[in-house]
């Protein structure tokens, strides 16, 4: 007999307390207490304990890049997480999985637990996530020395994906952080849009002080500050400007001391434990579908996997927009939003509520366990209050990677699983741009990325397109050109004639005169 999955106990926890000697939460810590009481609020019976048969954890931020340090953390970490957090909270489970890299992985992982209770594969699951930059960064400004390394025996599965985020072609032109992609995106939209650089940013203020008012009221927020929209949109010392269009207010911010987890588990182990029906959450329908690589899509300004992961959750539960009293559109950079609002047919406005933690650049941006919070807290607010259904959004990669899971209190007709391999495969049969990397000739800008370090210029790249045959490329400018450099930063670089020439691996371009 087939099983219904529900999630039954969910626990969010955040560490303001300033680095000191005596006080330091490991990312390993973090993750044990959020395990810890979500376990409580799943049940007071600790026999309930020994039904987790799978133990899933989010992949540290620092753990994000193979084989580089762009994060840094010198205190060290488990070489073990699952285990590390396991240990602590005195469980065995029979599989221990260290997610992979990206902020869908939360709700991805919520899709595939409830695929396996509902198969009888396991009987429990309890997935956790934390980070402890803030305590880095504290500790690192004070001098301080911690010692977070653990050597923890034990077989886990580490997911590491199987493709790198970023060609190799596309590191050497500048593709570095997730920001300057993210702007790439941005610049179209704002092109399309027909948009000066200081109205965007005025619209990307208006879409984000909403959800800065939420974080506010949020008891779990590092930074509970409400914002105005110019206070976003408005550049000054202390939002300063990243990489045009983007303010520091306007993005994901990760220095961040915050853990979350959920339980998982059927509804007949529910009944066996005395877990009261009213405090169970079904997932009604989900969806995991991922983009095309970057340089290939059609279109630079939207996402068209996540807008077919949407498309199917609501065509798998019947339902429609105006069905869902909550929801939580994944915030790492406004571009996310902007294009699940637009699909959705959601204001931008602030008459609607579009998260219900308070986004990534306020609330905080828990890097890849950002979405765990907000299932979190979809599970504590259908729960308590009269609304019924709830959809949370994430998003990994470049716009590359989607999960949607549509929540509610009340079930609906018998659950089943929901494979996303058909939308996949038709994505993945869709038309390609073809991409040239060794450019030469004369082309037209078609977006770009101009960067800062505390608002002073640093440099950028360019997506462009040949004129003699529409290929797409990457190109870099050279810092010593001066008026390369200055047109890259000017009002409005899109659509304006370059040359481009290859040399050692890398296309360079410089504006026709």
């Amino acid at each position: 007999m087939k099983e219904i999955p529900i999630l039954v106990g969910s626990a969010q926890y955040v560490d303001r307390r300033s680095a000191n000697i005596d006080h330091s939460l490991s990312p390993a810590d973090m993750a044990a207490e959020a395990g810890r009481l979500a376990l409580l609020d799943a049940t007071d019976q600790a026999a309930f304990a020994s039904t987790i048969d799978t133990l899933a954890v989010a992949r540290l931020f620092e753990h994000s890049v193979r084989d580089k340090i762009l994060w840094p953390n010198p205190f060290g970490s488990s070489n073990n997480m699952p285990w590390s957090v396991a240990k602590r909270l005195c469980i065995e489970p029979k599989r221990l999985l260290y997610s992979e890299v990206g902020g869908e992985t939360p709700q991805r992982t919520v899709n595939q637990m409830a695929e396996s209770i509902h198969n009888g594969d396991i009987r429990s699951a309890l997935i956790v996530g934390a980070e402890a930059l803030g305590t880095v960064r504290s500790g690192l400004k004070q001098g301080l020395s911690f010692d977070w390394n653990e050597s923890v025996v034990g077989r886990f599965e580490d997911l590491w994906p199987d493709r790198e985020m970023a060609s190799e072609y596309e590191a050497l032109h500048g593709i570095t952080y997730p920001i300057q992609v993210y702007a790439l995106f941005e610049q179209v939209r704002r092109y399309q849009n027909r948009l000066s650089m200081e109205e965007y940013r005025a619209e990307i203020g208006k879409l984000l002080s909403p959800l800065s008012k939420v974080a506010a009221q949020n008891p779990f927020s590092f930074s509970p500050v409400d914002y105005t929209p110019a206070e976003i949109s408005t550049v000054s010392e202390d939002n300063f400007l990243i990489c045009e269009p983007y303010c520091k207010r306007m993005v994901a911010q990760d220095g961040v001391n915050q853990s979350a987890a959920v339980v998982m588990t059927s509804t007949r182990q529910a009944k066996k434990f005395g877990i009261p029906e009213q405090h169970w959450v079904y997932l009604h329908s989900y969806a995991d579908i991922d983009e095309l690589p970057l340089l290939e899509r059609q279109e630079l300004s939207r996402s068209r996997a996540q807008e077919m992961a949407l498309e199917k959750v609501f065509l798998d539960s019947e339902m429609t927009v105006d069905n869902i009293d909550l929801f939580d559109l994944y915030s790492c950079f406004p571009i996310a939003v902007f294009n699940a609002c637009h699909y959705l047919g959601l204001p931008i406005d602030g008459t609607k509520k579009l998260t219900v933690t308070g986004g990534l650049p306020f609330f905080g941006g828990a890097g890849n366990n950002y979405s765990l919070h907000a299932i979190a807290e979809v599970i504590t607010s259908l729960r308590n209050s009269d609304l019924r259904n709830a959809l949370v959004v994430s998003n990994g990669g470049y716009l590359s990677k989607h999960s949607v899971g549509l929540y509610s209190n009340k079930a609906i007709g018998s659950w089943e699983a929901r494979s996303s391999e058909p939308n996949q495969r038709l994505l993945d049969s869709s038309e390609r741009v073809s991409v040239v990397e060794k450019a030469s000739g004369l082309a037209i800008i078609e977006t770009y990325a101009a960067q800062y370090s505390r608002s002073k210029k640093t440099g950028g790249f360019i997506v462009g397109r040949m004129i003699s045959n529409n290929e797409r490329f990457m190109a870099v400018a050279d810092s010593r050109d001066e008026e390369t450099m200055r047109q890259l930063f000017d009002k409005q670089p899109i659509g304006k004639k370059i040359n481009v020439t290859h040399k050692k691996a890398i296309n360079y371009f410089r504006f026709v005169a």
